[in-house]
């Protein structure tokens, strides 16, 4: 049994006015074909759909069931067709990069970039992860700091490393930092040997919540790319016990093909890094 989508409007329609005549006002249409709507609908269903009373229609237990399915199927339709029909198309961006560029540099770049007609998926995690995902193609570009330039990279950008702490903490060369063969964990030790200070790494997490969690806690000190820092931390580039740091390489790397929203998005983030290299 096929129901034509003419005919459901036209019993909601019904259902909701109450009347056929106010029905058929409202699918401009005459009485007339209204009635003979309903009787198709009920003829294909072998019930009976309303009761005409002195207040109007009033549905029947099977008119009521079928009102409220077919406000669904309705509903399910014209999502259908809008999403087909009306909605330009949009272009779909698999960006990745660690949370601490995501947060310090992303805003930047999507206000240079827009997002019209594109669809942007971030993806944030450790830079090794980022780079064998590009080389899966499971994503279309990212920015990653790794030990040695990938061969996907299409630019090459030192950005300065600053420590950072919470407001006026003293750790004495305690350090929250990412796994080993982070770039960024080995410039902090390399600096405090060639210093001579001791060290140690109170905290390692893989992710950017459980380091700073330990900065704020004043319990350890860390390093990120200058001003990607969170805003409520302070973020220094030497001080008394915290020797300055080296700059460091970010890569940005591509899938070989991009689509023009993911070139856009790789032209807006090579000029904020730009930016940030001066």
């Amino acid at each position: 049994m096929d129901i034509e989508l003419r005919l459901l409007r036209s019993f909601v329609q019904m259902h909701e006015a109450g009347s056929i005549s106010r029905a058929a006002d409202r699918m401009a249409c005459t009485q007339a074909a209204m009635s003979m709507r309903l009787k198709m609908l009920e003829t294909e269903l072998g019930a009976a759909l309303f009761l005409r009373g002195p207040q109007g229609l009033e549905p029947t237990p099977r008119g009521a069931e079928l009102y409220a399915k077919a406000l669904g199927v309705l509903g399910a339709y014209d999502e259908m067709l809008s999403a087909t029909r009306t909605r330009p198309a949009r272009d779909r961006v698999r960006l990745g990069m660690p949370d601490d560029y995501a947060l310090g540099w992303l805003p930047r770049a999507l206000d240079r970039v827009g997002l019209e007609r594109v669809e942007l998926e971030i993806s944030c995690d450790l830079s090794a992860h980022l780079m064998a995902a590009v080389q899966r193609s499971e994503l279309d570009l990212a920015l990653v700091t790794l030990a040695a330039r990938p061969a996907q990279a299409i630019a090459t950008l030192e950005v300065p490393l600053h420590w950072v702490r919470r407001h006026g903490a003293t750790v004495d060369g305690r350090l929250a930092a990412y796994p080993e063969g982070c770039v960024f964990r080995r410039a902090m030790i390399a600096a405090l040997e060639a210093e001579g200070a001791g060290w140690t790494v109170a905290v390692q997490s893989g992710s950017h919540a459980g380091i700073f969690a330990a900065v704020r806690a004043g319990v350890a000190v860390t390093s990120v790319a200058a001003g990607t820092a969170p805003p409520d931390l302070e973020e220094v580039a030497s001080d008394a016990g915290l020797p300055a740091l080296p700059r460091v390489p970010v890569y940005l790397v591509t899938t070989p093909h991009l689509r023009p929203a993911a070139r856009r998005m790789a032209e807006g983030l090579q000029a904020v890094l730009s930016e940030m290299a001066v």
